[in-house]
């Protein structure tokens, strides 16, 4: 069966149940927006930390190698706890495990603040990575076991929505903090983010625990998940903690994240290297007040339009944006970048998460979101390597059409799985 048509067919499936339980306009329940908010402190609370952990490592004493290795730690320990997390998530109470985590993420600013020296860091960033992982999957698990899955396109574009905004904050806050009271008042207030995160989540009534479901239902559940009846050898493995089905549109979605980790980490580098009279520094702004009109705009089109329709259109958008990046010389073609950017990776992340809740089915939301962040971490990790390459070894004005390969390989990656589900069923 085709990819997308079994993501039609999963979503009439459940629709009659979902809209009894929560009804068409009760998308937004208390629960939905507590999670929501405890997703906004500890995602703005994590990207303030991150992007001034280099600079902190260098007044530890750490040298740059040490500083970078620092800095990529966290998606490194991320990208290997996903799949556990994911696992975990669709078996324990999502109260618990979300709180758990957000008590590790607590400790590991704490370890910054009163960190001494660059192993200190290390240890911090180890427990930052493992934290980060575990509550990013749990809370993207808890929010969808909540919503309708009808209506999970516009009910995680809203909460993509709502990281993007954290996102563009967290950042701002943590540079004027540093800068008015130092690193570690910075680290301080991302204790008390986390804090705050865990007193909403707290307070959600639903715990995110599975009710048990009887045979019938069971068996009328579509698709029926592999880890059940999964075997020995390597795919039985797989299938037992990640969901398998969701691998293909966690790879399309490592290709747009490459393009972008890599502009979000060279575009000063490449600005600099050329000379250009550009202020970065309104990019990653622009890019998120972009992101938040076009997810409000595009809110109905999440659940009404496939993956495919999604992929060819932010494929374009992308290449758009590396286009207007390679040619810029002022802010007005940044501007325009920074808002093709935001229809093309911010727009997929929505429509790939969704994408991989559907096909990994009903009550196992958790190994969905997991598989799907693999995609992220890995993007995350490649992208400023291959910046790094394409830096050292290509003219600057070649660095961002040289990313432009990544869409091509997107749409092949996408029409071989068509093809491949075509075949098999």
């Amino acid at each position: 069966m085709p990819l997308i048509t079994r993501e039609r067919k999963q979503g009439k499936k459940h629709r009659p149940e979902n809209m009894r339980a929560h009804g068409d306009d009760g998308l937004m329940t208390s629960s939905i927006l507590l999670i929501m908010g405890a997703g906004f402190f500890y995602m703005s609370g994590t990207m303030m930390g991150t992007t001034l952990i280099v600079g902190y490592a260098h007044t530890l004493g750490a040298g740059g190698e040490l500083a970078g290795i620092l800095a990529g730690m966290m998606n490194i320990v991320s990208l290997f706890c996903r799949p556990w997390a994911g696992r975990f998530s669709d078996r324990a109470p999502l109260r618990r495990f979300s709180a758990g985590a957000l008590l590790l993420l607590a400790a590991a600013n704490a370890g910054y603040m009163v960190a001494s020296n660059p192993v200190t860091l290390l240890v911090a960033r180890i427990a930052n990575g493992v934290g980060f992982s575990c509550l990013s999957v749990c809370l993207a698990a808890w929010l969808t076991s909540l919503i309708p899955l009808a209506h999970i396109g516009k009910g995680m574009g809203y909460y993509g929505m709502v990281n993007a905004l954290a996102m563009a904050l967290g950042p701002a806050a943590g540079i004027r903090l540093r800068a008015a009271f130092g690193y570690r008042a910075v680290f301080a207030v991302a204790v008390a983010e986390m804090v705050a995160a865990l007193a909403l989540t707290a307070c959600v009534r639903s715990d995110g625990t599975r009710r048990a479901t009887s045979s019938k239902a069971r068996a009328a559940s579509v698709p029926s998940d592999p880890s059940e009846r999964a075997g020995a050898g390597v795919r039985g493995f797989l299938e037992r903690v990640i969901s398998v089905r969701v691998l293909p549109v966690a790879l399309v979605f490592m290709l747009f994240a490459i393009p972008y980790c890599a502009t979000q980490s060279y575009i000063v580098t490449i600005v600099e290297a050329r000379r250009l009279p550009v202020d970065v520094g309104l990019f990653f702004p622009l890019y998120a007040a972009a992101l938040l009109v076009l997810r409000i705009v595009m809110r109905n089109l999440f659940d009404a339009r496939p993956f495919g329709w999604f992929l060819w259109l932010c494929a374009a958008c992308m290449i758009l944006s590396l286009g207007a990046l390679s040619v810029m010389r002022g802010d007005g073609l940044m501007a325009v970048a920074a808002v093709f950017m935001a229809a093309s990776y911010g727009v997929m992340s929505s429509v790939s998460q969704s994408s991989a809740v559907r096909l990994a089915g009903a009550g196992h939301g958790g190994r969905g979101n997991g598989t799907y962040y693999i995609g992220l971490d890995l993007g995350m990790a490649l992208g400023p390597i291959i910046g790094g390459l394409l830096h050292a070894r290509l003219d600057a004005a070649w660095f961002f059409p040289a990313l432009m390969v990544t869409m091509p390989m997107a749409v092949i990656v996408y029409e071989m799985m068509r093809t491949f589900h075509h075949r098999h069923g």
